[in-house]
C-alpha cells in the first residue's frame, strides 16, 4: 500500500485504478476532497486529523465514490478542538450501480476541550446497488468527566489528565497509520 500525505496538496480529486491501494493522510485540510475508486479491487484508507486552537474553523467535505466492484474505502476523522475552534464535517459515500461488493465506512470523532469549541458531523450514504457494506458513525463530546476524576485520584492535575485522554483519543488512529507505514511505500 502506498502512503500519501495530501495535507498541503491543491489537488482535490484522487482516483484509484484497478488493484491500486493508497493510504491518504490529511492534517487540518479543509474544503472538498473527492476519492474515486474507478478500478476493481481499489482500496483507499483516508485519515483526516484536525487540531483546532483559538478560533480555527474547519469545514471539510469528503466524498468517497465507488465506481467499480470489490472496492474499499475507509475514512477516519479525528478532531481535537480547543478555544473557540470548530469542525463542520460533511461526508458522502456514493456507491454506483456497477460497484457491487464495495465496502465503504466513515468514522468521525471530535473531542471538545473547551465550552466554546464546537463540532457537527453530517455523514451521508447514496447507494445505487445491492450487495454492498456501508456504515457511518459520529461522536462529539468533551473529555469524559469520570475518566478525568479517576486520573485525578491517581495524582494527575486536570491539565495532565486532559492531555493523557487527548493523546489516547488519537492513539488508535495513529497506531493504524503506523501499521500501514510499516508496510507501505512513502510518497
Amino acid at each position: 500500500m502506498e502512503l500519501k500525505d495530501i495535507s498541503k496538496d491543491i489537488e482535490t480529486t484522487y482516483r484509484l485504478g484497478e488493484n491500486e491501494r493508497v493510504a491518504f493522510l490529511m492534517e487540518n485540510r479543509d474544503g472538498e476532497i473527492i476519492f474515486e475508486l474507478t478500478g476493481t479491487n481499489a482500496v483507499a484508507r483516508i485519515f483526516a486529523l484536525y487540531d483546532g486552537t483559538e478560533d480555527d474553523r474547519f469545514t471539510p467535505r469528503i466524498i468517497q465514490r465507488h465506481f467499480a466492484p470489490d472496492t474499499v474505502s475507509t475514512l477516519t476523522v479525528r478532531a481535537r478542538l480547543d478555544g473557540s475552534s470548530s469542525l463542520r464535517f460533511r461526508g458522502l459515500v456514493e456507491i454506483d450501480r456497477g460497484a457491487t461488493r464495495s465496502d465503504a465506512r466513515q468514522d468521525i470523532r471530535a473531542l471538545l476541550l473547551s465550552p466554546e469549541a464546537s463540532a457537527s458531523a453530517m455523514p451521508e450514504l447514496e447507494i445505487d446497488t445491492n450487495d454492498v457494506s456501508c456504515s457511518h458513525a459520529a461522536s462529539i463530546a468533551p473529555p469524559d468527566a469520570e475518566q478525568l476524576a479517576y486520573l485525578a485520584t491517581r495524582g494527575l492535575s486536570k491539565a495532565q489528565a486532559t492531555r493523557l485522554l487527548t493523546d489516547g483519543f488519537f492513539h488508535d488512529t495513529l497506531a493504524d497509520m503506523r501499521r500501514l507505514a510499516d508496510n507501505v511505500q512513502h510518497v
